[in-house]
Order: structure tokens, then C-alpha cells, then sequence
């Protein structure tokens, strides 16, 4: 028997359980449209963003006619499968953050974290295309250092990862490897993997594409789009990343599932085994779906990369086709942003602005850099704009589009790392 009503937002109460709106996410502040009503300031922004019915659990949570508040009000659903409880990492918005936290040193600890990961990265990854083993030591203490450092401020991460991804002009395998495992670590955070997951996480994003290392770097790295017998040949890393696993150092068995299932889809249209649904590691699905996003925010074989934000979108498209788990999406999703830091943005205002941080509680509401006027004048200044919150004396300012920084001629690293390093918050 079906436990879901649907009940107009007058109706709506603490105590209930949300598991659908009228609206789609993208246009809520609300990324998973499964949870419990406990805070009255949910349902004042459901009313603001325009929904008029939402869909609840009478089994999960409270019914219309219920008169008395239940405990679950303050409690978290009896199955919350699908969608896992995490606890966010730190933001940098904590009132209680030490000195450190709140000025320009996240930024720079970041940095030095990226760097120093990323030579250890180069060395491991000259060492497997010399024919030696991965040493699991070694990249567990890379994975070490990066999570400390996603705990400790993730979003200065986030950034760095866009700083570099910017600032590259040679992708290799270890460069992508080490952008993989820091977005996997980071969406793996949002997600509730706990510790020994994220290790595991970890060391599998690191050497997902171990197997390129078995062919010919001119195929790997081809500028140019690859021929029908190229895209056959790269197809089949997985299997060759096994060959050289079956010769090497033994890795957990969870970190194999890994480098095998990450390119594999929940609906059997990947590869190389076609498996489904059950059959795939959650930790592969998490680390396909960032290798995906990886894949499209940087140019490869020919293509153009996608703006952040139409990458995002695409994304959302995977999980609405089954490609992976929806609620591994919405996730990812909150973790990137909907427009990821490092996107420019056209705001209602006709002003251009940089995305600076995200906002967990509306994702439409990022933090911004604005560095140009309404007549495109640009700002000697650039304006730190936070578009949660609102001032009398100023315009609402919204998002209207994303923008390519390349056709608008704007230098997106040099606004994002004064951004970051003179007011990172």
C-alpha cells in the first residue's frame, strides 16, 4: 500500500517527511527533495520559491490529521537509504573558526596540500610507467594529507582544484588522477563515507586510470578526437589496469572495484562488463560520476570543455537516465554547486561576477566576486557579494546565465585567487 500523500503547502507541518514537490530541484533551494520538516524556516522557503504541493511519507513522518508533534520531528528517519545523514564539513562561516580559518591561510594551505600531493602523484605515476608497483603507503599518505585538509576547509580545496584545473596546459595521468581523488574526497565527505571508505575512496580515484599506462601515451593523449579503433583501445583500461594489479603490490580488494567499475552504469550501458545496478561499488559509481564531471570541465580529444555549470546539468541528466544513482547526483551536486566556484555568472543587474564559495542551504545563492558593471565597466575594486543575504540600499541580484569566460575575455584565475586569498571565508 502506498504510505505518500500529496497535500497543499498550507498543510505542511514540522514532523513531516518530504519525498516530492511540483517543482524540480533545480529550481528550489532544496537539492534532495527527501527529508524531514524540522525547521520552521524550511517551509517559509518552499512558500518563497513558489511551491504549492508537496508529496509526503505518512510512514516516515506525520499526517495531515496528526495533532501532536512526534518525536520524529528531532529525529532522523527510521530508513534513510536513500538519502544519507551527513554532517557537512567545516564552512569557514563558523562564528567559532580560529583566526586562521577565516583569513587568507585556507587558501594557502590548500595550495601547498594540491602541490605537494600532486609531485607525490608524478613520482608514483613515472614510477608505474617504468614498470614498478603502486606503492599503497605511498598514496595512502597523499589521501591522508587531502582529506585533513577537506575536513579541516573544503571549499578551499574546491577552489584549488579550479585554480589548477584553469592553470593547466598539459594534462597527464597524474594530473588527472589527482583532480579526480580530490573532487571524489570531497563529494565522499558530503556523502557520510566514514574513514576507512575514504581511504579506500581515495586510493581507487588516484589510480582509476591506471591501465593508460599500458598504452600508447600518442593514444592517451591525443589532442585530436580518437578513431573508432582508438576509442576500442581506450575502452579497455579497466581490464589492462588489472594486468598490471595482478603483478604488483596487493590492493584492498574495494580499491580494485574501483579502478575496474568505474566507468560502468547502473543501467548496463558502460563498460568494459556492462554490470548493473547492484553489481557496481558505490565508491566506483561516486568515482565515475566525478571522472565524468572531470572529463567534461577539461578539453579532451578534440572537445571543448563544458562550462562548470552545463557540466553540472549533465550530470543531473546521467541520473535521471539511470546512468547512476539519483540520489549519488544530488549529492555530487551539493557538494559542486550549481554554479561550481570558479564560474562567471551574468546577474539580473547586467553585472558580470565570479563565483567565490557556495552556499549549502541555496545552492542558487552562491558567494560572488562582482567585477563589472551593468555598461561592462570593469571594477577596479571587484564587489564581494554574498546573495543570501539581502540589503535595502542595493538591487535583489540573481543569477541569470553562466558565461564563457573565454568569449567574454576575462582572466577567471586572477578574480578567483585574489578572491580566495584576500577573503576567504
Amino acid at each position: 500500500m502506498d504510505s505518500t500523500k500529496r497535500i497543499p503547502i498550507a498543510q505542511l507541518k514540522l514532523g513531516m517527511y518530504i519525498v516530492g514537490m511540483d517543482q524540480p530541484w533545480y529550481r528550489t533551494p532544496f537539492l534532495l527533495h527527501k527529508w524531514l520538516v524540522s525547521n520552521p524556516e524550511d517551509i517559509a522557503q518552499l512558500i518563497r520559491h513558489g511551491i504549492r504541493e508537496v508529496t509526503i511519507d505518512l510512514e516516515r513522518g506525520l499526517d495531515v490529521a496528526d495533532e501532536k508533534m512526534s518525536a520524529k520531528s528531532s529525529a532522523a528517519p527510521a530508513d534513510s537509504s536513500e538519502t544519507p545523514v551527513v554532517e557537512l564539513p567545516p564552512s569557514g562561516n563558523d562564528p567559532d573558526a580560529s583566526p586562521g580559518e577565516i583569513t587568507g591561510q585556507p587558501a594557502a594551505a590548500a595550495k601547498a596540500a594540491y602541490q605537494e600531493a600532486m609531485a607525490a602523484m608524478e613520482r608514483v605515476f613515472r614510477d608505474l610507467e617504468a614498470g614498478q608497483s603502486p606503492n599503497l603507503v605511498t598514496l595512502t599518505h597523499i589521501v591522508s594529507g587531502l582529506v585533513n585538509r577537506i575536513l579541516a576547509h573544503s571549499e578551499s580545496m574546491m577552489t584549488q582544484f579550479f585554480l589548477e584545473k584553469m592553470r593547466r596546459y598539459d594534462r597527464t595521468l597524474a594530473s588527472h588522477g589527482m583532480d579526480v581523488c580530490v573532487l571524489a574526497l570531497i563529494v565522499g565527505v558530503e556523502y557520510g563515507c566514514d574513514e576507512a571508505d575514504r581511504e579506500t575512496l581515495g586510493v581507487g580515484a588516484l589510480l582509476h586510470d591506471l591501465g593508460y599506462v599500458r598504452l600508447p601515451r600518442n593514444v592517451y593523449r591525443k589532442s585530436t578526437a580518437l578513431t573508432d579503433h582508438e576509442k576500442a583501445l581506450m575502452q579497455q583500461h579497466p581490464q589492462l589496469a588489472a594486468t598490471v594489479l595482478a603483478q604488483a603490490e596487493q590492493l584492498p580488494e574495494a580499491v580494485n572495484r574501483i579502478i575496474a567499475q568505474h566507468h560502468e552504469w547502473l543501467d548496463g550501458s558502460g563498460f568494459p562488463n556492462k554490470l548493473k545496478n547492484g553489481s557496481i561499488s558505490t565508491l566506483a559509481q561516486l568515482v565515475g560520476v566525478v571522472d565524468t564531471y572531470d572529463g567534461m570541465v577539461g578539453a579532451r580529444h578534440g572537445r571543448p570543455p563544458l562550462l562548470p555549470h552545463d557540466a553540472i546539468r549533465q550530470l543531473f541528466v546521467l541520473g535521471e537516465k539511470g546512468c547512476y544513482d539519483k540520489a549519488l547526483i544530488e549529492v555530487a551536486i551539493k557538494a559542486l554547486g550549481v554554479y561550481p566556484i570558479g564560474s562567471l555568472i551574468k546577474l539580473n543587474t547586467s553585472e558580470n561576477a565570479v563565483v567565490t564559495g557556495i552556499n549549502h542551504k541555496d545552492r542558487l545563492k552562491p558567494r560572488i566576486r562582482i567585477i563589472s558593471g551593468p555598461a561592462g565597466d570593469v571594477h577596479k575594486d571587484p564587489i564581494d557579494v554574498d546573495l543570501t543575504v539581502t540589503n535595502p540600499d542595493e538591487p535583489t541580484r540573481t543569477i541569470l546565465r553562466a558565461l564563457d569566460p573565454n568569449q567574454e575575455h576575462i582572466d577567471l584565475p586572477m578574480y578567483l585567487e585574489t578572491a580566495v586569498s584576500g577573503n576567504q571565508r
